[in-house]
């Protein structure tokens, strides 16, 4: 077991030195002149001289490859270079913004299951009743509903209206319950369903009747039998939530007026601030490569019949 993680962790250097390569070169093929953008930072009205002279003292006149080995170098440092707009270092302007969007993305996690779990539950239980056609009108509802427009009518009424809770500023001192329900809402339905579906075939198991008949009570029985053997699946969905939660987290931000990494990101992107973008790009996919390397490991600790090679 031990030989077989080694093996898959150094598998994952070559697919993160391709991600780098991607994200360097889409930066460098993108839209705008990052040697203008800093120009206009440091000169009121750049004239193309000034323009020229800032694109030599970055490094931005060399040929990409050599720029990307030099980027690579520094990056595996921990120096992703200095932000165009404020002047300090990249690393640092995300590390400030991170703990609003990890914030977040916890909140919204927790929310996400406190509902999904008993609802996909009590839909399974009660398949074909009432309060399963009523959860499952609730949930195509959820999944129709774009969180973006969630999250301006929740401003709406609960800012505007109701002014409970501040329009400019959003959650940024407390729990952002709010922007966790606009950024789970298309997921509720989602995981209610899954859920659902694959509690009412765990139930239709034999193993699961000769539970209740050796008197169990129904709550053990889904608690020790039912959730445990719906685990991989569920855990299958949640990483690719979860990493939706950072990646689609700046709409929300933004809506909510959080300062975290999504809304740094969006506003990086808007100034050509490619040192900031890359860092986050970056950050975020070898946090996705390694997620994906630990639910692997996870599979095989919940079944022992899943083997890793």
């Amino acid at each position: 077991m031990g030989k077989v993680v080694v093996k898959r962790f150094f598998l994952m250097v070559p697919v993160v030195l391709a991600v780098t390569f991607i994200i360097f070169l889409l930066s460098f093929i993108s839209a705008g002149d990052a040697a203008r953008a800093l120009a206009e930072k440091k000169y009121e009205h750049p004239t193309v001289e000034q323009v020229e002279t800032v694109r030599h003292e970055e490094g931005l006149d060399q040929p990409v490859l050599i720029q990307y080995g030099r980027w690579l170098k520094h990056a595996l440092h921990g120096d992703f270079g200095k932000s165009y707009s404020t002047r300090k270092p990249a690393f640092e302007e995300l590390k400030r913004y991170f703990p609003q969007t990890l914030k977040l993305a916890i909140t919204s996690f927790v929310l996400l299951l406190a509902v999904c779990i008993p609802l996909g539950i009590l839909s399974a239980i009660y398949e074909d009743r009432l309060l399963d056609k009523c959860i499952g009108i609730l949930s195509s509802l959820s999944v129709s509903m774009p969180s973006f427009w969630i999250g301006l009518m929740l401003l709406y009424i609960f800012g505007v209206k109701l002014k409970v809770i501040s329009v400019i500023g959003g959650d940024a001192g407390g729990i952002p319950i709010l922007a966790a329900f606009a950024m789970d809402i298309s997921f509720f339905g989602i995981m209610t369903r899954l859920i659902r579906t694959n509690m009412i075939h765990v139930l239709k198991q034999d193993y699961i009747r000769a539970s209740k008949a050796k008197g169990l009570s129904p709550v053990n029985v889904i608690l020790r039998h039912g959730m445990k053997n719906i685990l991989i699946p569920i855990l299958t969905r949640l990483v690719s939530i979860i990493i939706g939660f950072f990646c689609g987290s700046a709409v929300i931000e933004s809506i909510f007026s959080i300062q975290g990494i999504g809304n740094l990101a969006l506003k990086s992107v808007i100034s050509k601030d490619t040192p900031v973008l890359q860092c986050f790009i970056f950050i975020l996919s070898v946090g996705i490569v390694i997620l994906n390397f630990i639910v692997d490991i996870a599979y095989s600790a919940i079944d022992r019949r899943i083997q890793l090679k």
